[in-house]
């Protein structure tokens, strides 16, 4: 076998190769490939560490969880791309040619990625203009959902009835949002229909009453109690009063039947829409 090794392997390759050159080349190349490896291991693990250290930071200065998430991914990304440019320098590769390369390449890239590009900036738009943050109740584009995650291409919201909504960042850009929970009290607005004939006064002290009995009703701002309108078969009284944003749903209910449990200790009628039939004698 050695014989046929040499008699003729390298005797057919030996026309085309320089086997001793090879052999010393492959020699020199050994400290650059394991030391390109070790600026590869070392890198990676001080990648992961320095974002650790990034996240810690801006957790003890309370900075929002979407800002910390991407922030996150950014600074893993731009060390790791570092530590590869660094391992190529290693082996002996020409650092300022390739980075041009990468140049050209992104330009062309960034060309045929657009959308994902214009996803990403209006990512960067969404964390530090602070438009929403991670766990407010929005509207966008006619969805409403409780914000989970904002990332770099998509921000992702859960429906009431725990749907999962993936909107590309552009499309928030573009459109206008509602933030429900941007403030820490919201006003409800009510309406409730009494019978006429029924005291005005007592009707006010007893949805004044159904109130103070939430425990959500925000003081700060006086409530608002009058009459809207006039309607076939009640008058209508429209109330408006301030409650605190995370209990905005519960209080409805809670002061509906507090005001009906109101008015029926006090005697008011809540009338229902009917009819008086009048029968004509065809005799008369």
């Amino acid at each position: 076998m050695k014989n046929f090794w040499n008699d003729y392997i390298v005797a057919f390759f030996g026309k085309y190769v320089d086997f001793e050159a090879l052999a010393k080349w492959l020699m020199s190349m050994v400290p650059k490939v394991v030391g390109a490896l070790l600026v590869l291991a070392i890198g990676w693990w001080l990648a992961g560490v320095i974002a650790h250290i990034v996240v810690r930071g801006m957790e003890r200065a309370k900075v929002d969880q979407g800002v910390r998430t991407f922030l996150h991914s950014c600074v893993k990304v731009i060390i790791k791309i570092i530590v590869i440019i660094t391992a190529l320098s290693t082996l002996g590769m020409n650092v300022t040619t390739l980075v041009a390369a990468l140049g050209t390449a992104g330009v062309a890239i960034g060309l045929a990625l657009k959308d994902s590009l214009s996803n990403f900036a209006s990512g960067v738009l969404i964390l530090f203009n602070h438009t929403f943050k991670v766990g407010d109740f929005i509207e966008i584009d006619g969805q409403k959902g409780t914000v989970r995650r904002i990332e770099l291409m998509f921000t992702t919201l859960a429906t009431a009835d725990n749907k999962r909504l993936v909107i590309p960042n552009s499309v928030i850009t573009n459109d206008m949002i509602v933030n429900y929970t941007a403030k820490s009290i919201r006003r409800q607005d009510l309406t409730v229909g009494v019978a006429y004939g029924s005291d005005i006064l007592t009707v006010k002290k007893a949805i004044t009453a159904a109130l103070k009995a939430c425990k959500d009703v925000n003081w700060d701002k006086e409530p608002v109690i009058g009459i809207a309108s006039f309607d076939d078969s009640a008058i209508t009284f429209d109330i408006k009063v301030w409650v605190n944003t995370s209990a905005f749903n519960a209080s409805r209910y809670v002061i509906n039947e507090n005001i009906l449990a109101e008015l029926n200790k006090a005697g008011i009628e809540i009338p229902f829409n009917q009819l008086d039939v009048h029968m004509i004698d065809a005799k008369a």
